[in-house]
């Protein structure tokens, strides 16, 4: 026994010293969904981590959104940070089994350029949730993370999609709310999580309910994913409003951020199938947050 603790606690140095994955394969639980899912979330509240988000894009999986309050100190030390307050713990039930997958806390860090090394949240998951093995990606390093680019032209993370901007921060903050209540062109809220000291506040979206397959968040992971565990940790998606202004991650640097080896054609899955999906994901998101536009311009030289 302990041996297998030792091995979950020096297991996120282990994969972060190779090199990182998107995502972990934690230990899957003998249990039916809706068991597995209670059963994960007192773990996960017993642990120092807050469950505040759950959904269930399809019938068999549920995806939870977790922050904590040294994710939320983290978020508050860069102009952006927003991006890294929440982590998402998917569950999938096939076969007699619930399969427990979630965002690779250090991955996240270096992508969203957090102050942290989420180092301490890896730990506390894998003792948590269990660390089988990270996946989703070929190893890569910090490094080449921090500047992740799919392609020449393509978006990083510096180049958010603009949602518009409002007259104030409460302002925002009470519109986006009701329209996202109201699921405004199939968009509902997951979560919504205060940035500590700041004017900001990062909403998880879910876009289960968006008719069109190029917006829609499961038809995204299902075109370019395959095989179990599914990677439904990418969901949800998020809006960040940084003061007045709300602001999405591109959707060809966030997918290709969490699916970077996928090729730009070819093969059963790729790039090319969601050539539409950045427009059809900024024109949905824009529509849903109702905020002033001031251009309406798309910067991006990507091709898919």
């Amino acid at each position: 026994m302990f041996l297998v603790i030792l091995s979950l606690l020096i297991a996120p140095f282990a994969y972060a010293a190779a090199g990182l994955q998107p995502f972990v394969e934690g230990a899957a639980l003998s249990l039916p969904l809706s068991d597995a899912v209670s059963t994960v979330q007192s773990k996960l509240m017993k642990g120092g981590f807050e469950v505040v988000g759950q959904y269930s894009p399809l019938k068999n999986v549920t995806v939870l959104s977790i922050t904590s309050p040294a994710m939320l100190t983290t978020a508050s030390e860069t102009p952006r940070g927003g991006y890294g307050a929440a982590l998402s713990v998917s569950l999938e039930e096939h076969e007699g089994k619930t399969y427990v997958t979630y965002m690779n806390p250090p991955y996240v860090a270096a992508g969203y350029h957090l102050a942290s090394d989420n180092e301490s949240v890896a730990k506390a998951l894998a003792n948590i949730l269990g660390a089988e093995k990270t996946f989703g990606s070929k190893p890569r390093t910090v490094e080449q993370l921090a500047n992740y680019q799919y392609g020449f032209g393509m978006e990083t993370f510096n180049d958010p999609v603009d949602l518009g901007g409002y007259p104030s921060f409460s302002t925002a903050e009470q519109k986006i709310l009701s329209r996202l209540a109201a699921k405004k062109d199939g968009v509902g809220l997951v979560y919504k999580i205060k940035i500590p000291g700041k004017d900001q506040e990062v909403f998880g979206v879910d876009l289960s309910g968006v008719k069109d397959n190029n917006a829609n968040g499961v038809a995204l992971v299902d075109a370019v994913d395959s095989g179990m565990p599914h990677r439904y940790a990418f969901l949800p998606y998020e809006v960040l409003l940084n003061n007045k202004e709300a602001e999405a991650l591109n959707l060809r640097f966030r997918m290709a951020l969490f699916f970077p080896d996928l090729p730009m054609m070819g093969g059963h899955a790729s790039f090319f199938k969601l050539r539409s999906s950045p427009d059809a994901i900024k024109k949905v998101l824009q529509k849903a947050m109702g905020g002033a536009l001031v251009s309406n311009s798309d910067n991006g030289f990507g091709g898919f």
